[in-house]
C-alpha cells in the first residue's frame, strides 16, 4: 500500500483537506470555516479538526506520514508563522507542528507558504511532472512563486523562498506595498495589469477607442479579464497594456532562468486564463532577458493544476519531507 499524508491549504474563508496519496487526492476535499476574524488559535483549532476529519476517515493518524500545510505568510523552521499573513488576524507567533504532534500521538507536520507550496503540486501532478527543476509564477491579485530544484521545494533559510513577485523589473518604478520600486507584481498581477489599463487611459484623449471609453467610464469595473477581451478585439490600449504587462514578467521569467537554469517556467493563476497570448508574449520577451544557451533549454509552459492546487502541494510537502 502506498504511502499518503494530508493536505491543508489555509484560506482567508476557508480550509480545505484532503488526503494525498502518490497519484493525488485520493477521495473529496473537505471544507471547514477558517474564521479569520476571531484569532490564529481558533483557526488553529479548526485545523485540527479538519485533520481529525480526515484521519478519521483514513484509518486513523497512524495510517499516514504526516500532515502538509500550505499557509499565507511564512512558516519559520520550527513552525512558528513569522508573519506575512495579514488576512489572519493573530496568525503571526503561532505555533503549528506542536499542537499536530499533541493532539494525533505524534503525528509530523510541515508548512510552507501556500503559493510556494503550489509549485510542488505542479512538479508532482501537473505541469512539471516528469522533470526536476522547476520556477512558478502565480499571476493572480499579486504575484507569488515558488521553486522546485532537483525534485524538492526550496523554502530557503527562513522558509521565505520564492517571493518573486518583488523581483525588481524597472529602476525606480511603481511603488510597491513591500517598500520596494519597480516590483514585477506592480505591472504583471490582475491588479498591475487594471493600475496601468486605468492609467493609460487617463493619458489618452484620442481616438477614442471602445476599451478607452468603456475604462474611463467605470474605472473600479475594469478586470484583466475585461483587458484581455479587448486584447482579444484587437484594442491599441489593451494591447499595449498586454506588452508592457508581458515584458515586464518576461524580465523576471528571464532572471529566474538565469539564476536557477530550470527545466521549466510554470506560469499559472487568474491571469493565465487568457492562456495562449500571455504566454507566447512571455516567452518573446524572456528571450531578450536571459542568456540564450539557457534559454534555449528552458521550456514556458502553462501551469495545469486548478482550484485544489495548494491541497495537492500541501499533501506533497508531507510526503516528501516523511518519505
Amino acid at each position: 500500500m502506498g504511502k499518503k499524508a494530508i493536505g491543508i491549504d489555509l484560506g482567508g474563508t476557508a480550509i480545505k483537506g484532503a488526503v494525498i496519496d502518490e497519484n493525488g487526492i485520493s477521495g473529496e476535499v473537505t471544507r471547514v470555516p477558517t474564521e479569520a476574524q476571531s484569532g490564529g488559535q481558533r483557526v488553529m483549532e479548526n485545523i485540527l479538526s479538519l485533520i481529525e476529519k480526515l484521519t478519521g476517515a483514513g484509518g486513523g493518524a497512524g495510517a499516514f506520514v504526516g500532515v502538509g500545510i500550505g499557509t499565507p505568510g511564512f512558516v519559520g523552521a520550527d513552525g512558528v508563522i513569522l508573519g506575512g499573513a495579514e488576512n489572519l488576524p493573530g496568525w503571526k507567533g503561532t505555533q503549528v507542528y506542536a499542537p499536530i504532534s499533541e493532539r494525533f500521538g505524534g503525528l509530523r507536520a510541515t508548512a510552507a507558504n501556500d503559493v510556494t507550496s503550489v509549485a510542488l503540486a505542479e512538479l508532482k501532478y501537473g505541469a512539471g511532472r516528469g522533470v526536476q527543476n522547476i520556477v512558478c509564477f502565480a499571476l493572480g491579485t499579486g504575484v507569488g512563486g515558488g521553486i522546485v530544484t532537483n525534485g524538492r521545494l526550496y523554502k530557503g533559510t527562513h522558509g521565505m523562498a520564492g517571493e518573486i513577485g518583488h523581483i525588481i523589473v524597472e529602476t525606480g518604478g511603481e511603488p510597491c506595498p513591500c517598500g520596494q520600486c519597480g516590483c514585477v507584481e506592480r505591472y504583471a498581477s490582475a491588479t498591475g495589469i487594471v493600475n496601468m489599463a486605468v492609467g493609460m487611459a487617463a493619458q489618452k484623449d484620442t481616438p477614442e477607442t471602445e476599451f478607452l471609453k468603456v475604462v474611463k467610464s467605470e474605472p473600479g469595473a475594469v478586470t484583466s479579464k475585461l483587458v484581455y477581451e479587448y486584447v482579444a478585439k484587437e484594442d491599441p490600449v489593451a494591447i499595449a497594456v498586454h506588452e508592457r504587462a508581458c515584458d515586464m514578467l518576461g524580465r523576471a521569467v528571464g532572471i529566474m532562468i538565469n539564476t536557477f537554469s530550470p527545466d521549466k517556467v510554470v506560469l499559472g493563476g487568474g491571469v493565465m486564463m487568457a492562456g495562449g497570448v500571455v504566454l507566447e508574449a512571455v516567452k518573446k520577451y524572456a528571450a531578450r532577458h536571459c542568456w540564450p544557451a539557457i534559454y534555449e533549454r528552458c521550456e514556458i509552459v502553462i501551469a495545469k493544476m486548478g482550484e485544489d492546487a495548494g491541497v495537492l502541494g500541501a499533501g506533497a510537502l508531507a510526503l516528501e519531507e516523511f518519505d
